[in-house]
């Protein structure tokens, strides 16, 4: 009889099972096996890189293709990228420019719903036969255009890998952000004296780029390029446009007194060399601006060296087989874009893609923002804005600002839908108040280094669907800045940040990865992270930051440990709840004031320990926990409000302080192992008919004064239980 009790026991346990399996199952995949669409993994590509010269969102081109490998992580712990048997094994992702999408060889899904994972990405696309030691060669005649499918010397030549860490399951789509791994060489040749305009357009003029080894070695694991073989005998010949020659170049040093690039100017030959070893830095452009003057009267020429400097990787003038998509370039003074772009022979109606350079002032953005219907794009890059204290918007009213040089104005492009495309002046300090508010931009934003201080709503609303990257002289981020944009990238806040404001990351529900908050941060507003449901991992508070104030974390869904600091003194209403924390709960030490709703939808557990400092116990303030053993309510607290212990359902002994005076409905709610209610009160405190309902009562004890059970006993509540005395 007990055997056959047991077997059934144990059919009910596997039926249960498989009914849980097949729950699960019904989530990744259909009726027929096969998995949903919506559980596959979703990718798209970014160069990053500037954009100096053209309009070209993401950097790539149609037909455009490059490798993947997805590794799954395996207990918490980062997989190992191999060779195979990875979940994915370099899938071909091609660009499809038409639809702006990638399309995969095949799809690629995740695990399951929890299962983590890190992605590899390069370009171009290939098949490495060793992952490890991946033998790449940049072209010796980077001049060839591409034919017959064929990529040109200089696109052939170039190398970009990228990687995504800790990246949690995710409907939407994973922006990949690809970095150059070679090396440029870019020499521009500057007409000197002596030359008339067409004498120097007409000379022939050719660069070399020697002594160079075009073997590499690159490890896909982290993308770090090394030189493979030996210096060629022979010349790289580089992409010439115009006046400017760039290389691609293995990452290596040239030998100090080395020649570097061999120049013709007129079928006259110079060698460059210089008295130092030159180092050809991964992911940089190494430029050379080199002046030609004509000696006069002997037919010669002097090459000097005017500048030379490392500098970020600017997009390729011919690359990706792709038209590029030209700037006008205006030339402005401060004031007068109206009439520079009029002197331009451009009508200012019709301009959609415009580059700036010399100066402008705030008078020049209204121009732009309500004078050029079609602009949707602008380059600032080489711009030096000039601050006027006060300008015209729309012909209506004044609008005060700043007057600070290379300061964004106030309200610039706000409401602008035609902008899609905007790059910042390299010299930039601060973006005022909803400079970009309700605007058109898309893609990625990059704002530049340099930058401290990005102020209230200046980018809210906007159509971001790219990586954000912030500079690291950031100290001030206001209310709203970035609010209901749709970024698709790890949140990586610089460390000197210390202020983010109200709503600041509001609704940017696309980010992922972990939180690491700046550990120089002072101040947070309110709701600055809510609803950023993709974020994951643990929450650690920096011990700069002492107030918490409401709702700043909720439902990021972290699902980590939150580390809070002993400094902290005021947590306010729901400012970590629907997050899923885990592992025990230490609250700060020096905690005066806990907001309520704070902890609703976590899954604390262990022991609770309530600071003796707090003054209040606020509605559901430690509600759906599973706190175990005891727990004491500190002192001076009379009040414990509605639902503060709802579904607390591990917690056994409640000691409550002699100031207690009433107890609020629902407030132990379905406490279900509570067993023990120590009260210190010589006053039986007041307590709501629905406070404890779901409390076994028939075995709980409750532990009173000794003086005070006859008063007990005669309250309304206390009377019903079972009572026993301590001295």
């Amino acid at each position: 009889m007990i055997r056959k009790h047991i077997n059934c026991l144990i059919y009910i346990a596997i039926t249960v099972c498989v009914v849980l399996c097949a729950g699960c199952a019904d989530g990744l995949f259909g009726a027929d096996g096969t998995q949903h669409s919506t559980r596959r993994i979703k990718l798209s590509g970014e160069i990053d890189q500037v954009a100096v010269t053209r309009v070209n969102d993401g950097g790539f081109c149609d037909g455009d293709g490059m490798g993947i490998y997805i590794v799954d992580y395996k207990a918490g712990t980062p997989g190992t990228l191999q060779q195979s048997g990875n979940r994915a094994d370099n899938v071909c992702y091609t660009y499809d420019e038409a639809n702006r999408k990638w399309n995969s060889d095949y799809d690629v899904y995740w695990k399951d719903f929890y299962t983590h994972i890190d992605v590899y990405g390069y370009y171009p696309y290939a098949n490495p036969v060793n992952i490890d030691n991946y033998t790449f060669n940049v072209q010796r005649d980077q001049s060839t255009a591409t034919a017959d499918g064929k990529m040109g010397g200089y696109e052939a030549s170039n190398f970009l890998w990228g990687k995504l860490s800790d990246v949690a399951p995710t409907s939407v789509a994973l922006r990949l952000l690809l970095g150059h791994r070679m090396s440029s060489a870019c020499v521009k040749l500057l007409k000197g004296e002596g030359f008339t305009e067409s004498e120097w357009e007409s000379i022939d003029k050719t660069v070399l780029v020697t002594n160079l080894a075009r073997k590499a070695s690159i490890n896909m694991t982290d993308g770090i390029v090394k030189v493979a073989g030996d210096v060629e005998k022979l010349a790289t010949i580089p992409l010439q446009v115009n006046d400017e020659w760039r290389a691609i170049v293995v990452p290596q040093t040239v030998p100090a007194g080395t020649t570097l690039f061999s120049i013709t100017i007129d079928g006259a030959p110079y060698k460059f060399a210089k008295n130092e070893a030159l180092t050809y830095v991964s992911g940089k452009m190494m430029k050379f601006n080199i002046r030609v003057d004509k000696t006069e009267g002997s037919g010669k020429y002097r090459l000097t060296l005017v500048s030379e400097r490392i500098a970020p990787w600017e997009n390729d003038l011919q690359s990706h087989d792709a038209t590029a998509t030209e700037y006008v370039v205006i030339n402005s003074t401060a004031g007068y874009l109206k009439d520079s772009i009029a002197a331009s022979h451009k009508d200012l109606t019709k301009v959609k893609r415009m580059k700036v350079t010399g100066t402008i002032n705030a008078r020049d953005f209204r121009i732009m923002c309500d004078s050029m219907p079609n602009l949707t794009a602008l380059n600032l890059k080489d711009v030096r804005i000039k601050g006027v204290s006060s300008y015209m918007f729309g012909g209506r009213h004044w609008l005060s600002d700043k007057a600070e040089d290379d300061v964004l104005p106030v309200r610039c492009f706000e409401y602008k839908k035609t902008l899609t495309s905007f790059m910042f002046p390299d010299v930039l300090k601060r973006i005022n108040p909803r400079a970009f508010a309700d605007a058109g931009l898309k893609g990625s934003l990059n704002i530049p280094e340099g930058v401290v201080e990005i102020d209230w709503g200046a980018f809210g609303s906007n159509e971001f669907t790219g990586i954000l990257t912030l500079p690291s002289t950031l100290k001030k981020i206001g209310d709203g800045a970035f609010s209901n944009d749709a970024f698709i990238c790890p949140l990586n806040l610089p460390d000197g940040v210390e202020e983010i404001g109200d709503g600041c990351f509001d609704n940017c529900r696309n980010l992922y990865g972990n939180l690491i908050l700046p550990s120089h941060l002072k101040k947070l507003g309110s709701n600055a992270f809510r609803g950023c449901t993709g974020l994951k991992g643990d929450l650690v508070i920096p011990k700069s930051l002492t107030v918490i104030p409401s709702n700043a974390f909720e439902k990021c869904g972290l699902g980590g440990r939150l580390h809070l600091h002993d400094g902290i003194t005021t947590i306010g209403n729901g400012a970590f709840c629907h997050n899923g924390f885990k592992g025990e709960l230490d609250l700060p030490k020096s905690l005066t004031e806990l907001g309520g709703n704070n902890f609703w939808g976590n899954y604390f557990s262990g022991s609770l320990k309530i600071p003796k400092g707090l003054t209040n116990i606020s509605e559901e303030a430690f509600s759906h926990c599973t706190f175990e053993g005891e727990v004491e309510i500190p002192e001076g607290i009379t009040y414990i409000h509605k639902r503060a212990f709802i579904a607390s359902k591990n917690l056994q002994k409640v000691i409550l302080p002699s100031s207690l005076e009433f107890i609020d409905e629902y407030a132990f709610w379905y406490c279900k192992s509570l067993r023990v209610i120590e009260c210190k009160s010589t006053v039986p405190p007041v307590v709501n008919s629905t406070a404890f309902d779901k409390v076994p009562l028939e075995d709980l004890t409750v532990i009173v004064p000794k003086s005070a059970l006859n008063d007990y006993k005669s309250s309304d509540f206390w009377s019903g239980l079972l009572l026993k005395t301590v001295e």
